[in-house]
């Protein structure tokens, strides 16, 4: 099965190796030196490879506890990252959007960067999102797609993306929103039904803004870093 049949039957793609991980690496860095400008100015130590999950992990919860909004502000700048709106730009995207039907793909939001974990949230939604669709957020062409990029290794005991294969064909199954998603009813499918997708740095997974998914549980001491990209139809009637 090529892949747009694949993504027409499943509603999803998992695209391995499809940037080099030195590429996915910079932005990576570039999010946490933005994060270690604001520790170093609280006083958090900043001694250490911050490639080193753990402690750096360890230095976010700091900052998170000791300035809340200074974490805030970052999380904010950090998603005006050249490198990062560069990489949902790249021509290697574009044409593989119009590969799967989309003949004029548009942006339809800004790139979202990630960074969660139970000790940088006040609320589960922020690390842990139930079941749901993007496009009842997104309110864009019917073909609408999302590509949801990992910017480190991530399996299921770092609540790796878990999806339902052929759900977009449901069409819209929400009417409302809640903290920003347009929420699914979880009895609306059996355990069966899911499928964890675990990717590694440089895939990509690419999927209909109708597929149902969600985001497993981190069960590790480590943040889980992903950032993702949407995109319309300017063709679709």
């Amino acid at each position: 099965m090529d892949a747009r049949a694949h993504y027409q039957k499943k509603g999803y793609l998992h695209l391995k190796g499809f940037f080099n991980p030195e590429r996915i690496q910079v932005i990576l860095d570039e999010t946490k030196q933005v994060f270690v400008s604001q520790m170093k100015r609280v006083g958090i130590c900043t001694k250490f490879d911050h490639r080193d999950e753990a402690l750096f992990r360890e230095a976010m919860a700091s900052l998170f506890e000791s300035d809340l909004e200074a974490f805030i502000n970052c999380g904010k700048q950090v998603q005006h990252s050249i490198n990062l709106h560069r990489l949902s730009l790249a021509e290697e995207i574009e044409v593989l959007l119009q590969s799967l039907g989309l003949k004029r793909p548009n942006i339809s939001t800004r790139p979202v960067l990630f960074f969660n974990h139970p000790s940088l949230a006040k609320d589960k939604v922020y690390h842990t999102v139930f079941p749901h669709q993007d496009w009842r957020s997104m309110q864009g062409s019917l073909d609408a797609i999302v590509i949801w990029c990992p910017l480190i290794n991530i399996d299921a005991s770092l609540g790796a993306l878990k999806i339902v294969p052929g759900s977009h064909k449901k069409g819209l199954l929400t009417d409302s929103m809640e903290a920003g998603f347009g929420r699914v009813s979880e009895s609306d499918f059996d355990s069966d039904d899911w499928h964890t997708a675990e990717v590694l740095q440089g895939d990509l997974l690419l999927f209909s803004s109708f597929l149902v998914h969600g985001s497993g549980e981190i069960k590790v001491d480590r943040i889980r870093w992903s950032c993702h990209f949407r995109y319309n139809n300017l063709d679709d009637p």
